[in-house]
């Protein structure tokens, strides 16, 4: 069998009994309207004082309100068994207005005459005790730091939850395992990224760096910008090698380029690493030409209303349709010694939804607005929705409220960034409640919203 190739390669080599899904696509959208995400443990909200990356090893899907959402082991495909005393305990996980079923993700109806989300065949439930994200079974993260090990922080009650049997959390993913039954060659995985707003290809070869996977959409035998020494298109992208006694395992097959470099291709498309991804969790490599694209699994919810921009120190960074920079206000943990670099303002849940209330006043939404949400937005992926007293809807991005600044006059202009203050009671030996408990001086810290 061959495929058409770029101008390095020719016949595709592939293992004996090995199916190529040339056609079939790379990237599936992975939850429909009113289906949300949540991360369990530490990544919640323990250890606020701590700047670096928090793992979020553990991802869960959940309903409209955040809450996690189970499976259970004694249902048939699309049909629910759990009824009577069953369905007091585990509710049905009911589809939002105007929701439509997309990528293996049906609407069924459970028995008691209610329609319900069913994933991958699976019906999916909440539990009558949990009350907000992370939570488990009714167990959550205890807020209350420990003061000796509050640096790092807690995992928490609910990744201790004992399940009963057959009831499983339905999960995203998991410990950075592939949790969608794609088979995988030794070397690589498929894990969240951030910055690609996805499941995403890694290569896991090199022990210090996990590099995102690339993509050519092009046909490069035909596009007169095809992969050549010359090209600035091609320019920074290594395909991805396989050794020489390497096979083909499921939708992964090799190809015999001209070059004499056995490339790795997925469902028949060649696999590339971008020279200027430096580190776990970079995808500079998008910004090079449009029909370069991240190998990505299941792509998250974007808001019409919200598009990226990419920096190469902070990420990407969120931002209205105008280009006009979204900042998130967190509770003060600054560091003025700092320096923070990409990947390094992380997001927990737990500490959006507290401060909520308090993080923007009437006073502080005179510098910085509430980015409205359409009057029909439904909660997708991680953007939530917070009502305003008004009435109106604002775009909450992992659970934290989002904001223009009146400063940026400009696309790309950055200036309500970094901006911090002290609260203090009219007792100064005292810190102000803002919401969440902390290690240093009550206040906030504006920072601009990134993936």
């Amino acid at each position: 069998m061959k495929l058409k190739t770029s101008i390095f390669m020719i016949a595709v080599g592939i293992a004996a009994g090995a199916a190529v899904a040339a056609d079939m696509p790379i990237t599936s959208e992975a939850m429909p309207s009113g289906i949300t995400l949540q991360p369990l443990g530490r990544a919640q909200g323990y250890g606020p004082q701590r700047w670096r990356q928090v793992s979020r090893a553990e991802i869960v899907f959940a309903n409209e309100k955040g809450l996690t959402t189970y499976t259970s082991d004694d249902d048939q495909p699309g049909k629910s068994v759990c009824v009577a005393e069953c369905a007091k305990t585990w509710i049905p996980v009911v589809p939002v207005a105007k929701a439509k079923p997309i990528a293996g993700w049906t609407i069924v109806s459970h028995p008691s005459g209610v329609k319900q989300w069913a994933h991958n065949g699976k019906p999916i439930y909440t539990h009558k005790d949990d009350k907000e994200g992370g939570d488990v079974m009714g167990l959550g993260d205890d807020p209350a730091l420990d003061r000796t090990h509050g640096i790092q922080g807690n995992e928490g009650k609910a990744l201790k939850a004992a399940l009963p049997k057959g009831w499983r959390i339905h999960k995203s993913h998991a410990g950075g395992e592939a949790t969608n039954g794609i088979a995988m060659p030794v070397g690589f995985n498929i894990h969240e990224v951030g910055d690609a707003n996805g499941v995403v290809i890694v290569d896991m070869h090199n022990p210090e760096v996990e590099r995102t996977l690339y993509y050519y959409t092009g046909d490069l035998a035909k596009d007169k910008r095809a992969c050549g020494t010359q090209s600035a298109v091609c320019a920074g992208f290594s395909p991805v090698q396989a050794p020489v006694l390497a096979m083909a395992v499921g939708d992964w097959t090799i190809l015999d380029r001209k070059d004499g470099i056995r490339q790795w291709a997925f469902r028949g498309k060649p696999l590339y690493t971008y020279e200027a991804d430096r580190i776990t969790g970079d995808v500079h490599g998008v910004n090079v030409d449009k029909k370069w694209q991240l190998a990505v699994v299941d792509n998250y919810f974007m808001p019409k209303n919200v598009i990226w921009r990419d920096d190469f120190i902070q990420g990407r960074m969120l931002a209205t349709d105008k280009g006009i920079t979204l900042y998130r206000r967190n509770i003060l943990s600054f560091n003025p010694a700092s320096v923070q670099l990409a990947h390094d303002r992380p997001y927990r849940p737990r500490i959006g939804r507290h401060i909520a209330d308090v993080a923007c006043d009437a006073v502080c939404q005179k510098a910085y607005k509430p980015y409205l949400a359409p009057k029909d937005a439904q909660p997708q992926g991680y953007f939530g929705i917070r009502m305003l007293p008004d009435g109106g809807k604002q775009w909450t991005y992992k659970d934290f409220a989002l904001y223009t600044s009146v400063d940026d006059k400009a696309p790309g202009d950055a200036n309500g960034d970094a901006v911090y203050s002290l609260l203090m009671s009219d007792d100064p030996s005292v810190d102000n409640d803002v919401g969440y408990p902390g290690l240093y001086k009550s206040g906030f810290y504006w920072m601009v919203a990134t993936f």
